[in-house]
Order: C-alpha cells, then structure tokens, then sequence
C-alpha cells in the first residue's frame, strides 16, 4: 500500500514536477549551462552549479543502487515496513523512491520501473517497481 503524502508540499520550485506527476510523467531537469541531467529535487546543477534549466520527460526505467527496508517510520503517517531505494534512473540522476517488490530477491542493478502513484486527495508519490 502507498501512504498518502501528508507533508509533501508543493512550493514554486516543485510545481512543475507535480504538474507531470499529474499527467505520470517524470519530471528531470537538463541544466542549460553544461547538459548535466539532475532530479527534480536538485535546485542547481551538482556539476556546474547553475540554476537555469529545461524540463526533461524521463523515460521511467532505472536500475537499484541500494535499498533498505524501514520498520520504524520517520513519520507517523506512513506504514511499515517498507522499502526505501536509491534508484539511477536512466537519464543518469540518482532518486530516493519507495520501492514496491514483487517478493523476488533484491540485488544491485535490479531494473526498475518508475511510475507517478496517485493517491487520491494528495499529491503524487514516486515509487519503483520490479520490472
């Protein structure tokens, strides 16, 4: 089950990935000054530090990094347990998602498959799912 997303806030810098998340596009950020794809959680490029940018569609596919599996929650919302993973997406930025595993064995470079859950009366959550 996906929590629902109590304290995610949508501010002016985030608008734009919440605007595709509600259509279930991915929203990664090009820098205009050196071409470096970033998350859309990165306000400037970690390669060149430049806040200027092109709205990227990401493809949805990506391979595990690392996960852990979370029994205490940060936040009383969410259920546990659940799994938390570092995904690399394939446009090349590293994501933090909430992993949805299908019970088969994890291991790094596990291809994963991204997708915008909309859960209603809330904003859109990124989770991972085995492929």
């Amino acid at each position: 089950m996906t929590p629902p997303a109590e304290g995610v806030e949508r501010t002016e810098d985030s608008a734009d990935f919440f605007d595709y998340a509600d259509r279930g596009v991915l929203l990664l950020r090009r820098c205009d000054a050196c071409g470096e794809v970033r998350g859309p959680q990165e306000a400037w490029c970690v390669s060149c530090r430049a806040e200027e940018h092109t709205v990227v569609e990401a493809g949805g596919g990506g391979s595990l990094v690392s996960w852990a599996v979370v029994h205490r929650a940060p936040l009383p919302w969410l259920e546990t347990p659940y799994v938390a993973a570092v995904v690399e997406v394939d446009e090349g930025p590293w994501l933090l998602v909430r992993l949805a595993t299908s019970g088969d064995p994890l291991e790094v470079g596990t291809r994963l498959h991204l997708e915008v859950d909309r859960v209603p009366g809330s904003e859109p959550l990124l989770v991972a799912r085995t492929s």
